[in-house]
């Protein structure tokens, strides 16, 4: 199954907005959904279907096919297109104070009736779905930025909702591509959320727990939109409610544009000081090539980190070598006096790439399988273990068809333990 096509810009696919009354709610719900589609598209590869975990050498290889293509770029004209967001605005003011009026005379018993509006979806279903895509094309000022809405869910803390706002690539310089949501992202944010304790997070509910006289420390980096780090922080307050421990979160990039819109995003999910909390969230710049030149480490990034984070960051033939530079220095070395039950870890989740396969394959050709590691007096990072992820393409997708199918891995590193 495939996702449903942009045709044609809304000022044609849109009932006329003189005549929406005369429309079946099927057809309105059709309008919206399409509408949806155009303005609030979701990232592609973000829903799991299964993992495959396995250690130390890694999984039997899985014949996946790939999407033949992404979206089309007359998709993203329209999208980028003012006038027809400026008209689509008008339209969908129209139809919320249509169904207001619908709403307004069922209630009174007037006129009309649910059964007179010609169609089994009820007005109230029109009207917030409506109202919720006013909000995101208002909002969205810019063409081609995308307003998106992620809800993660648990039965240990709930529901953790995260707003992020997709910006187009400055230039299309390729080194932006974090402006935008990737589907690693959105992975292992939900893997965050639903199993905490399995990435540090989550230590604060055991009855006999302790908390540190320190912070926990949690990085992330390239960290683009921020869904990942925002995520952790929205969990660790949820934990910190129960317990009263202190916790800092960094997100790092180093574009100018993505930083400027990553401070926005953390801005727009904590609209109060982030700094000032138990919890903490801020952004920083990092650059990865050059943090091993320089002296000291800016003050935000001295102290090494319990917990660290990267979602879709490999891309490029020396990322790996970076990032293993970046670890050396940032991630909080082996220690008998740490109060967090797990060792220090870096997550890493990175897609698989027909044209990327090198990139993807440096990860294994710079770090070291643990049990590779002769023994010695010192601690060495050393690849702990690697999962396959699967996802659907779309959410609409049958996880079956090779060009519906994403695959990830998604690693765990850390210092080795056998001196």
């Amino acid at each position: 199954m495939r996702r449903m096509a942009i045709p044609q810009p809304p000022t044609s696919y849109l009932p006329p907005i003189a005549k929406i009354a005369s429309y079946t709610s099927t057809q309105l719900l059709d309008a919206l959904t399409y509408l949806k589609l155009l303005y609030n598209p979701e990232v592609r590869g973000s829903h799991r279907i299964r993992s495959n975990a396995a250690r130390n050498r890694g999984s039997s290889p899985i014949d996946v096919k790939w999407r033949c293509d992404d979206e089309d770029s007359d998709t993203q004209l329209i999208r980028s297109d003012t006038f027809e967001r400026s008209y689509t605005i008008r339209w969908l003011i129209a139809l919320v104070a249509r169904m207001e009026d619908l709403l307004e005379s069922i209630g009174n018993t007037q006129i009309e009736s649910a059964s007179t509006f010609h169609g089994p979806v009820h007005p109230e279903i029109l009207m917030q779905q409506a109202a919720s895509l006013l909000a995101i094309c208002s909002g969205a000022s810019a063409a081609g930025t995308v307003e998106r809405i992620f809800s993660f869910g648990s039965g240990e803390i709930g529901k953790i909702d995260v707003r992020v706002t997709d910006i187009p690539m400055e230039n299309q310089d390729y080194r932006s591509v974090g402006a935008q949501t990737w589907g690693g992202a959105c992975v292992l944010a939900e893997m965050i959320v639903q199993h905490p304790e399995q990435f540090g997070l989550g230590f604060l509910t055991g009855e006999n727990d302790t908390c540190s006289e320190r912070p926990l420390r949690v990085l992330e980096l390239g960290a683009g939109t921020g869904l990942v780090g925002l995520t952790a922080a929205k969990v660790l307050i949820a934990f910190s409610a129960k317990k009263d421990c202190r916790a800092t979160v960094v997100a790092t990039d180093f574009y100018p544009s993505v930083l400027d819109n990553l401070r926005a995003n953390i801005d727009k999910n904590f609209p109060g000081d982030p700094s000032d909390g138990a919890v903490t969230i801020t952004s920083h710049f990092l650059d990865w090539s050059k943090l091993s030149a320089t002296p000291s480490a800016p003050e935000l990034l001295s102290e090494p980190f319990d917990v660290i984070f990267g979602a879709d960051i490999v891309y490029e033939a020396d990322h790996a070598i970076w990032i293993k530079k970046c670890l050396e220095r940032l991630l909080r070395r082996p220690s008998t006096s740490t109060a967090c039950p797990l060792a220090a870890t870096f997550h890493l989740v990175i897609p698989l790439r027909p044209t990327h396969t090198l990139e993807a394959d440096s990860i294994g050709t710079t770090f070291r399988w643990t049990d590779d590691i002769p023994r010695n007096d010192y601690p060495e990072l050393a690849l702990l273990s690697k999962e396959t992820i699967l996802c659907e393409a779309y959410r609409d997708g049958d996880g079956k068809r090779g060009c519906d199918v994403v695959e990830y891995l998604y690693y765990k590193i850390g210092w080795s333990r056998r001196g």
